[in-house]
């Protein structure tokens, strides 16, 4: 059976990312490959596309990449990406500011275009001048970020780190991690590669005010 153009658009944007991932290293690289090559197929799955106002910096993020094949796969198949955000936390809790200015969509995953069960890949961005706060799940994740430069720490209370794009991120299970996005749009690939269905959960830190000012 021919395939929709949404489904080319989506199958094209699962093999530039595989392609993407596979030239990086570090740990979580090689579960992420092995969970794309179990699950990743033919999209069969709904497609529903939908937007937020965090999509409005997508764009911008795209040319700031420099991975030309990668950001031209992302933006054909952006029409059918189905952009969520992330309702576990609270909002008093992340923040209004974060709540309003990130979006993310899973490609692989339950319920998504191409299913798979207990794994989730998919795109991830964040305004940018706003600060993730820490937060940690049971899932290990991998941050595949394409632009940067963006800090991280992985301790609440840290100073943050400044790390460039392309510079892939691990979070082991229940390892806290938060997230600065620098004057360029946070775009990432992410991937929980188990225990999807565990929420994440924020942990306080009294130096929230401070990093949320200077932002």
């Amino acid at each position: 059976m021919q395939k929709t153009v949404a489904e080319a658009a989506l199958q094209k944007l699962v093999a530039e990312i595989k392609t993407y991932v596979s030239g990086l290293k570090g740990p979580g690289i090689a579960s992420v490959l092995a969970g794309m090559d179990k699950w990743a197929s033919e999209p069969s799955g709904p497609i529903k596309p939908r937007t937020l106002p965090a999509c409005a910096h997508l764009d911008a993020a795209l040319v700031a990449m420099g991975k030309p094949s990668l950001a031209k796969a992302i933006a054909e198949a952006q029409p059918y990406l189905h952009w969520v955000s992330y309702d576990a936390y609270p909002r008093e809790d992340i923040g209004a500011a974060f709540a309003d200015n990130h979006a993310f969509a899973s490609i692989i995953g339950e319920g998504c275009p191409i299913e798979a069960v207990d794994f989730d890949l998919g795109l991830f961005i964040i305004a940018p001048r706003l600060f993730y706060r820490d937060h940690h799940h049971a899932a290990p994740e991998l941050y595949a970020p394409l632009t940067g430069p963006h800090g991280w720490r992985f301790k609440p209370g840290d100073p943050l780190v400044w790390k460039e794009a392309d510079v892939p991120v691990w979070n082991n299970p229940w390892e806290p991690h938060a997230t600065m996005t620098g004057d360029i749009p946070f775009l990432a690939i992410f991937c929980w590669t188990k225990d999807t269905s565990q929420p994440a959960k924020i942990i306080p830190s009294p130096d929230w005010p401070t990093l949320e000012n200077a932002s």
